[in-house]
């Protein structure tokens, strides 16, 4: 029998999910005489931990949103607008994550096959929010090259804002990184690139007002860093969508799918090759015990031994008929 050619995997995912990236991360886990034992919540993480990381992240992303947009109403910055507006996308994705990890209670072996079956369905639906993060960074992007430089007594207030941003973001995504991997969570991976993408952006505001406190005509440097990371953004999520709709042929664009999908997104992590519960909407989820499988085990028919049933010098049904 022939196998089907291995689709090609995104780029990005490629890199997160390699086995460089994955030793590096280990090295954080294998302890040696001079290193420090790392907690069980970041070395051996469960759904339940990636659980608690969500709801962190949506109230940080909430904070950090409704400062914006006051700050913003208060002193007219459109860089603090271009702040605010990732934020508000960022936390539509951390509540997809929260989401799929939904488990308020006692983590169990059935809430685990039942919040996997959530997987894939997540994955996308951040993909769609990237584009859409995408498209409001380089809509605040080309306001503040409308705008122009800003009045130097909004600095201080800037400046501050965005240390925080990134000490707080910059952690929140090296944690939803370290997830992703472990856990083979592609919306984990993605959701950690909405964060990455906002420490970056806070990144370019910290070090663009610090500068244009001695050059003043640099303050094209943080929107031209914006308009670099909205680009990229939308590319990454437009990318996982094309790859989805178009070469995995499974049909993102129907309700059916979003309602009643049983597959699940380490296809994007692990490199499988997609199952039936990837594309039928109706089909049950069997596999649920290994689902990074490469293909759905098929079970015999009842009665039947297969060939690893049969020990060596037992004759096999068809010797007996």
């Amino acid at each position: 029998e022939g196998h089907s050619p291995a689709r090609p995997r995104p780029f990005l995912y490629s890199f997160f999910s390699s086995h460089r990236v994955r030793a590096a991360l280990q090295s954080f886990q294998q302890p040696t005489e001079y290193s420090i034992i790392m907690p069980q919540w970041w070395s051996e993480p469960t759904s339940k931990n990636a659980f608690v990381l969500s709801w962190i992240s949506v109230v940080v992303t909430a904070i950090a949103a409704i400062t914006g947009i006051l700050i913003y109403m208060a002193t007219g910055s459109a860089l603090i607008l271009s702040w605010g507006v990732e934020n508000c996308v960022d936390l539509l994705s951390s509540i997809v994550v929260l989401w799929r990890f939904y488990c308020p209670h006692q983590l169990t072996e059935e809430t685990e096959k039942h919040l996997m079956k959530r997987e894939k369905r997540a994955s996308m639906a951040i993909s769609i929010i990237l584009g859409l993060l995408g498209i409001g960074i380089i809509a605040a992007s080309i306001d503040d090259f409308i705008a122009g430089p800003e009045e130097v007594e909004k600095y201080r207030l800037i400046v501050v804002i965005s240390f925080f941003s990134i000490t707080i973001f910059g952690f929140l995504s090296l944690i939803k990184f370290q997830y992703a991997i472990l856990l083979s969570s592609a919306s984990l991976q993605k959701d950690g690139i909405c964060s990455l993408i906002g420490t970056i952006l806070a990144g370019a505001l910290f070090v663009n007002t610090l500068i244009i406190n001695h050059f003043p005509s640099a303050w094209w440097i943080d929107p031209s860093v914006a308009l670099g990371c909205g680009i990229a953004s939308i590319i990454i999520g437009v990318h996982s969508v094309m790859v989805a709709a178009f070469v995995q042929k499974i049909p993102i664009f129907s309700w059916e799918w979003w309602i009643l999908s049983q597959g699940d997104g380490t296809d994007e992590m692990s490199g499988r090759q997609l199952g039936p519960e990837d594309l039928d909407v109706d089909h049950k989820f069997t596999n649920t015990e290994d689902p990074g499988t490469e293909m759905m085990e098929t079970k015999p028919s009842k009665g039947v031994p297969t060939t690893e049933d049969v020990e060596e010098g037992e004759p096999t049904t068809s010797e007996i008929l």
